[in-house]
């Protein structure tokens, strides 16, 4: 304890964050992608998508690591997945990338309700430019329960966030 440190031993450690590691953004995205897998019949629409709450968090977090590439591939795979149009995830996701970098400095200045309610907008608009490709090229309009996966994916941010944070907490006074 130096001179200036006013706080006694049990006062409440200040949590400061620390670049993240390469190898724990790909086991995120790799984790959200078996969830996506997992969570991919026909009556779960309403799931989040948890790739695109993932490249939200990476993309406000840490910009420098994770944009437009990321966003790119991670499209090209749920394409993939999906038996999709190709590219159509992979545009929704690199509009996604993008918005989550425009607000990078903003969103973290909020707490995790106000977080989510940045991210409903962009998760909402990634959702609006699949139906959009879906709609010229399918003229497909999907089940109403697939418009509530942005909401779901809001609700999930708190949550979603706090987790992918697990390896950048250290403590203040270690």
């Amino acid at each position: 304890m130096s001179a200036y440190d006013f706080s006694g031993p049990d006062a409440p450690r200040e949590e400061l964050r620390r670049p993240a590691g390469w190898r724990w953004i790909l086991f995120t995205f790799f984790a959200a992608y078996v969830l996506n897998i997992a969570t991919m019949s026909g009556e779960l629409m309403w799931t989040p998508d948890f790739i695109a709450v993932t490249l939200v968090y990476w993309c406000i977090w840490q910009p420098r690591s994770v944009g437009m590439f990321a966003a790119f591939a991670c499209g090209l795979l749920m394409d993939v997945l999906n038996g999709s149009v190709l590219g159509q995830q992979a545009l929704a996701y690199v509009t996604l990338a993008y918005l989550a970098y425009w607000l990078h400095r903003r969103v973290p200045w909020f707490g995790p309700v106000g977080q989510a309610l940045h991210v409903l907008p962009l998760l909402f608009i990634a959702h609006l430019t699949v139906l959009v490709v879906r709609l010229w090229l399918d003229n497909i309009l999907p089940e109403p329960m697939w418009f509530l996966q942005p909401v779901t994916g809001a609700l999930i941010w708190p949550l979603w966030s706090y987790a992918l944070q697990t390896s950048q907490r250290r403590s203040a006074r270690t």
